[in-house]
């Protein structure tokens, strides 16, 4: 892999590390403010395989947030976000599905290794959360709101994402959002999904931090195992 797209992050994973990337599968539930900037972040890393869900379909009010869509694509995001990763990473593989994470669509992610939560919805994130426990899957939590940002890690056997937000108040809504603030919190849940498919593990199982990106300040919650 040395003197190719991958050469100048080769030191941080090593060549093996950068294989495993290219090999995991990830699911990304939510391709909403957090979830394009993940997917990008991701497909540029390497990241060749999918699993994209989210029921939703572009809206005005999004587009300050998310900079794949445009008024002018009738299409759900699912659809959207993957010819993105394909324009972004050609080699891509992906599974679409536009439709809602409940309990009769979360099997949805068997296949994958690890799980991002972008869902910025309690009730949906709880059902991922006690699915990927059952399964013992890894999932990497994100949400954010206004200047505020949080990211969690579960890894199999560690608490799961549910106990770990538990910890904390969610965020009030309705939300103030901006996408520079939603970037920066999706870029920390990219690097924890990308070194635990390196298989450098996972460091930050257990634990939420919480952003303070108007103070450039964090705070960390430990909910142990």
């Amino acid at each position: 892999m040395r003197g190719g797209r991958f050469d100048s992050q080769a030191s941080l994973f090593g060549d093996e590390g950068q294989g495993r990337i290219m090999q995991a599968t990830v699911g990304v539930a939510g391709c909403g403010a957090l979830g394009v900037t993940l997917v990008t972040v991701l497909a540029e890393a390497g990241v060749s395989r999918f699993v994209l869900a989210d029921q939703d379909y572009p809206e005005i009010t999004d587009l300050n947030t998310q900079f794949i869509y445009a008024m002018s694509d009738p299409r759900p995001k699912a659809q959207i976000a993957a010819q993105w990763i394909t324009a972004v990473n050609p080699l891509a593989e992906l599974e679409v599905h536009a439709e809602r994470i409940d309990e009769g669509t979360k099997t949805m992610f068997d296949c994958c290794d690890i799980i991002a939560d972008c869902l910025c919805d309690p009730k949906a994130s709880a059902v991922l959360s006690d699915y990927a426990a059952e399964r013992g899957k890894a999932v990497v939590y994100a949400d954010v709101c206004g200047f505020e940002g949080r990211v969690a890690v579960s890894a199999p056997g560690s608490s799961s994402i549910g106990e770990i937000v538990g910890k904390v108040e969610p965020y009030a809504e309705p939300r103030s959002n901006v996408g520079a603030a939603a970037s920066a919190i999706a870029s920390i849940q990219a690097l924890e999904i990308l070194r635990a498919i390196s298989g450098a593990g996972f460091a930050n199982a257990g634990r939420l931090v919480e952003f303070d990106l108007e103070s450039m300040k964090s705070s960390t919650v430990e909910r142990g195992f």
